[in-house]
């Protein structure tokens, strides 16, 4: 194939040499016809006209040309090898035509007087209308023989050029073609992976840049897919260590990809979610209607599912699904999230059921209130008997009003997290201590006996003193409330391995197992109506177990219906560095 193309490329070669050259010779000839013709139409213009015919012969042997003598209306009035008037017409010849119009006119055709090929230059004087055109031509073949003698040369030439051109080829082929048979060699390594490949040759040409620059690709080919496989295992990984479930559907609802946090929410088991549709792992109703919708969104699309298919244990997911995006191949493809919203429902719910406890716990006493003044305003204002009582039940009411917006205020704190965030190091015993002084004579008053129990040492807590106290009072004053007369409240402070512990301990009647575990919720009553003639808001253990949680530790408590409860708050003990300060 290269010595055809080698061939190819001599035998173009000497065409074009040898039309150049023909281009050349012509031009040359006809320069040089253009001077004759000139020289000769200055002899002739001092011919007078009955010499003429010899003046012309005598002009061609002295040019060595064939001159033709033309007037102004294209009629041959003399010419070297023909006879004048059997001539024709000679105004539509070319070169006639151009020397008319500039002065000189050229033309290269068959002449049917001689039946020969000729180049014709023809000259005259345009601005002059009298002055005759003179032209002179020579026959082709004249140029033909020393064409053939330059062709001759240059195929002599070209035949030696493509000998030498083969052997300088076979040797440049063994100089060249070797090293890219191993430059394709190692790009082939390289399209199936093989990013280690590299080229070794010393050589400082072209080639040797060649290689430096495959070597580079391969290097600059080799970091970027390091890059790429960091990200992909760094994407890899925040994904699967995602809280919320993530899935990559196309249109059709068909799992593309999935990270492990959402096999756990949905519960697939041993079977992997990539590679089907979702609603053959997920049978809820809501969410095939969510995938059907993904089409026609055109903004992030959020719904709320109770998952009805693990049995007794509730369970709401979140799903929010993005509108459908074209990735780069064409495909359409969405993107799920999903979390479990179980804790935000019972949030939601629990903040609703506030809402409505509040409402219920503020409109009673108002209520009470109400009613009393609309009857003392009615008349009974003026009946010491019926206005004293009425009056200290509108004072009872209106305490216990006061006492629950405080312990709604305070609780809505504690849960927000604003406020007297100051805390300091205190000693529990002392704390304790106070908090039952305040309380001591209540507890005389009802026969209730009330004791601290001191630490042998000791128990520094770093605390906010308001809160601890507040926490510290509402346990001592429900263990009083619900001991009844000769019970006892026993008070407790020590430490532990574990930390810091304050336990408040009654003999009163005690708490159902099944109620334990929600009397630490908002507004929650064992036995309501006692609760309220006992002046509770319900809000007490509530602001208790928050007081406890802000300060990192937690509550608990424990009880038996008929022998008593025991309330425990466990705080963690405070950096020895926080102690020396």
């Amino acid at each position: 194939m290269n010595t055809a193309a080698v061939i190819a490329f001599l035998v173009v070669t000497s065409l074009y040499l040898e039309f150049e050259f023909k281009g050349l010779l012509v031009t040359e000839a006809t320069r040089d016809l253009e001077t004759r013709a000139n020289l000769v139409s200055d002899n002739l213009a001092l011919s007078p006209d009955s010499e003429v015919q010899e003046a012309v012969a005598g002009a061609a042997r002295a040019s060595g040309t064939r001159v033709t003598l033309i007037n102004r209306s294209g009629t041959v009035r003399a010419d070297s090898e023909a006879i004048a008037d059997e001539m024709d017409d000679h105004s539509t010849r070319p070169e006639v035509i151009k020397a008319l119009e500039t002065g000189v006119g050229t033309s290269e055709r068959y002449s049917n007087t001689r039946h020969l090929d000729f180049i014709y230059v023809a000259v005259t004087d345009p601005q002059n209308p009298q002055a005759d055109i003179v032209r002179v031509a020579l026959p082709m073949r004249q140029m033909t023989t020393r064409l053939e003698v330059v062709r001759s040369t240059i195929f002599i030439t070209v035949g030696v050029l493509f000998i030498a051109g083969l052997a300088l080829s076979f040797v440049l082929a063994q100089y060249i073609v070797r090293p890219i048979e191993i430059v394709r060699s190692a790009a082939q390594e390289l399209a199936k992976g093989n990013l280690e490949v590299k080229v070794e040759m010393n050589r400082r040409d072209e080639f040797g840049q060649l290689v430096d620059a495959f070597n580079s690709m391969g290097r600059e080919m080799q970091n970027r897919v390091g890059q790429l496989e960091d990200n992909r295992r760094e994407m890899s990984t925040i994904m699967d260590n995602m809280a919320e479930g993530l899935l990559l559907v196309d249109s059709g609802g068909g799992v593309i990809l999935a990270n492990r946090a959402a096999e756990a929410l949905l519960i697939t088991g041993d079977k992997s979610l990539i590679g089907r549709p979702l609603w053959e792992t997920v049978r809820l109703p809501e969410v095939d209607e969510l995938l059907s919708s993904l089409p026609n969104l055109d903004e992030p699309r959020r719904i709320w599912v109770e998952d009805r298919t693990q049995g007794t244990q509730r369970r709401v997911l979140g799903f929010v699904a993005t509108p459908l995006f074209e990735t780069a191949k064409g495909e359409k493809h969405a993107v799920l999230l999903i979390s479990d919203a179980t804790e935000d429902q019972k949030l939601l719910e629990m903040r609703q059921d506030f809402v409505a406890n509040v409402s219920h716990e503020l409109k009673t006493p108002l209520t009470s209130i109400s009613a009393y003044v609309e009857t003392l305003l009615d008349g009974a204002a003026d009946d010491e008997s019926v206005r004293v009582p009425f009056l200290k039940k509108i004072q009872t009411n209106s305490t216990r009003l006061s006492k629950l917006v405080s312990d709604i205020l305070n609780l809505s704190r504690l849960e927000s997290g604003t406020g007297d965030e100051s805390r300091q190091l205190l000693d529990l015993n002392e704390l304790a201590t106070s908090c039952a002084d305040r309380h001591r004579e209540t507890a005389t008053n009802k026969d209730v006996a009330l004791t601290v129990h001191k630490s042998g040492q000791p128990v520094i807590a770093l605390v906010n003193e308001e809160d601890m106290t507040e926490a510290v009072d509402n346990l001592i004053v429900n263990a009083i409330s619900y001991t009844p007369s000769g019970g006892t409240v026993d008070v407790r402070i020590r430490r532990t391995d574990l930390g810091l512990l304050l336990e408040v301990e009654d003999t009163g009647c005690g708490i159902p197992e099944e109620a334990l575990s929600r009397v630490f919720e908002r507004f929650y009553r064992v036995d309501k109506a006692r609760s309220r003639a006992l002046g509770g808001t319900g809000l007490g253990l509530a602001i208790v177990k928050h007081v406890a949680i802000k300060h990192g530790g937690k509550v608990d408590a424990e009880s038996e219906v008929g022998k008593g409860s025991k309330f425990r708050i466990s705080l963690p003990a405070p950096q020895p560095q926080a102690q020396r300060g």
